[in-house]
């Protein structure tokens, strides 16, 4: 009676093994704001770390331009770590973010933490942020 009994419990400890792991998994929701003209890509990339950041995103999301406004996007299935994220809105499709007069204006992008370049990009640690919780919610603001 023991070993049928232990043996119920281990097959039922087995079984939740693969819920308790997806329990572990993070979640972020990525809010873009002024998302303007409804025409183009944009462009949400995920970063985990320095060596990657700006050169090899982690995750990344296209999404066709149809409205403007606010666009959310998701990234599941994470761990805890730390994170960058950067939104490019490619209005015109030319793979390329146009930039106006002395940088001002053309395109819009943006990144977490509001990090922003002043001679360059803004390094990994000034748009990184730590994921501990099942959610993390980024807002981005498009300049």
């Amino acid at each position: 009676m023991f070993l049928k009994n232990h043996a119920r419990c281990l097959a039922l400890s087995l079984l939740m093994l693969p819920a308790l792991a997806l329990a572990e998994q993070k979640t972020i929701k990525v809010h873009v704001y002024g998302v303007q003209p409804a025409s183009g890509t944009l462009e949400i990339s995920l970063f985990n770390s320095t060596e990657n950041f700006m050169k090899e995103p982690y995750l990344q999301e296209s999404l066709p331009v149809s409205e403007e406004g606010l666009v959310e996007v998701e990234f599941a299935n994470l761990t805890d770590g730390e994170y960058a994220v950067v939104v490019v809105h490619d209005a015109n499709d030319n793979g390329a973010l146009d930039r106006g007069f002395l940088g001002i204006g053309g395109e819009g992008y943006g990144f977490s933490n509001a990090a922003m370049p002043w001679f360059g990009w803004p390094g990994f640690e000034d748009a990184s942020f730590t994921v501990e919780g099942p959610e993390t919610i980024v807002e981005i603001t498009l300049d």
